[in-house]
C-alpha cells in the first residue's frame, strides 16, 4: 500500500491516491507489491529495496548510496503493546526532495508520527527534517520499551528477593510453579531487550552514515539533531547491556532457588528413607520364619517386634534432630 504525505503549516497531510508521486514529501510503502515498488522507482528515479534485500545481514547491503539517494535498512520492533514483540526491517530511501519508507509491519512510531508533525509542522518541512524526526520518534519508543523492561525486572527482583514472611505461605509445589513463571518472564524480557539492542545498533549505523554521506545537503539543525540522536542511541545501548547483565543475574538467582526447592524435596525423601530403613530391617529379620526362632513361640514376640521397630525409627529421628537436619 502506498501512502503519500505532504507538509504544510498545519502539519503532515495525507494526499489523495491520485496525486503525483513526485509531489509528495514522504512516501510510505506498507507491505508494497512489486508493481507499487516499480511505480515509485519510475516516478522518482531511485531504487527501492525489496524485502529480501532488506533482510541481508551484510552492512554493505543494508547501508549504501545509489544515484544520489541514501538507501538504509534498520531493525524496528513491533507488537510490543500486544505483548508479541517481533523484529522487522524498515527501509529508508532519503533524497534532498523525498523520504521513502518501506516496511512490512505497523509499529507504533509510524502510527503516532503524524500527531508529532502536527504539533511542530515547521520542524518537518524537508525530507531530511522529516527523516530525522521519524528516527527520533523510533528511538523515543525504544527508550519507552526499555523503561517497561526495567519495571518488569524490578517486579521480578521483588518476587525473588522479598523477605521471608512477606509473601503468603505457599506449599513447595506452588513455589515451584511461581519460579517457573519467573523464568518465563525473564526469558521474554531477555528476548525483547536483545531485539532492542539490535534495533539500536542498526539505527546507530543509519545515523552515522546519514550524517557523513549527506553532509553537503543536510540542514545544520539536522546535523545537530543527528549527533544528539547518536549520543542517545549510544546511552540506550549501554543501558540495554546493563539490563542484559541484570537479567542474567536474576536468571541465576531463580535457577538457584529452583535447585534449593528440589534439594528440599530430595532431603525429605532421604530422611524418610533413613527413618524407615531400621524398622524395615527388623521386619525383614522377623519375616524369615526360621524354625528355631525363639520369638515365634513367645507370647510377647509380636509386641516386642513392633516396639523394636518403633525404637529403631525413633533413634535415628532424635539423632537427626539433634544434628539440626530436621
Amino acid at each position: 500500500m502506498i501512502t503519500l504525505y505532504s507538509v504544510s503549516k498545519s502539519g503532515l497531510h495525507q494526499l489523495d491516491g491520485s496525486a503525483d508521486l513526485s509531489s509528495a514529501l514522504w512516501i510510505d510503502l506498507h507491505a508494497p507489491t512489486p508493481d507499487e515498488e516499480a511505480a515509485i522507482e519510475r516516478a522518482l528515479g531511485i531504487d527501492i529495496p525489496t524485502r529480501e534485500e532488506m533482510r541481508e545481514i551484510e552492512e554493505s547491503s543494508r547501508i549504501y548510496e545509489e544515484y544520489g539517494a541514501l538507501v538504509m535498512t534498520a531493525v524496528i520492533i513491533a507488537g510490543v503493546s500486544e505483548k508479541r514483540p517481533v523484529r522487522s526491517e524498515v527501509g529508508f530511501v532519503l533524497t534532498p526532495e523525498h523520504l521513502v519508507t518501506v516496511r512490512y509491519s505497523d509499529p507504533l512510531p509510524f502510527k503516532t508520527f503524524q500527531q508529532k508533525c502536527s504539533r511542530k509542522p515547521a520542524d518537518h518541512g524537508s525530507s531530511d527534517l522529516l527523516f530525522m524526526s521519524l528516527v527520533e520518534q523510533i528511538v523515543a519508543r525504544i527508550a519507552d520499551v526499555l523503561e517497561k523492561v526495567t519495571t518488569d525486572l524490578d517486579g521480578v527482583a521483588t518476587d525473588i528477593f522479598q523477605e521471608e514472611g512477606v509473601a503468603a505461605k505457599d506449599d513447595t509445589n506452588k513455589t515451584q510453579i511461581d519460579l517457573q513463571g519467573v523464568v518465563r518472564r525473564l526469558g521474554r524480557a531477555n528476548g525483547l531487550q536483545g531485539k532492542l539492542r539490535e534495533s539500536l545498533l542498526s539505527f546507530s549505523r543509519v545515523l552515522s552514515f546519514t550524517r557523513q554521506s549527506a553532509e553537503a545537503w543536510l540542514k545544520p539543525e539536522v546535523k545537530t539533531k543527528a549527533r544528539s540522536l547518536e549520543r542517545d542511541v549510544t546511552s540506550l545501548t549501554e543501558y540495554a547491556e546493563h539490563l542484559a547483565a541484570q537479567i542474567g543475574h536474576l536468571q541465576e538467582a531463580t535457577f538457584s532457588l529452583i535447585n534449593i526447592d528440589q534439594n528440599r524435596v530430595i532431603k525429605v525423601f532421604s530422611i524418610a528413607a533413613v527413618l524407615f530403613l531400621p524398622p524395615t530391617l527388623v521386619a525383614t529379620m522377623y519375616g524369615m520364619n526360621f524354625k528355631n526362632m525363639p520369638e515365634l513361640d513367645w507370647v510377647f514376640g509380636y509386641p516386642f517386634s513392633i516396639g523394636l521397630m518403633i525404637l529403631s525409627a525413633l533413634v535415628p529421628f532424635f539423632w537427626l534432630k539433634r544434628k539440626g537436619w530436621l
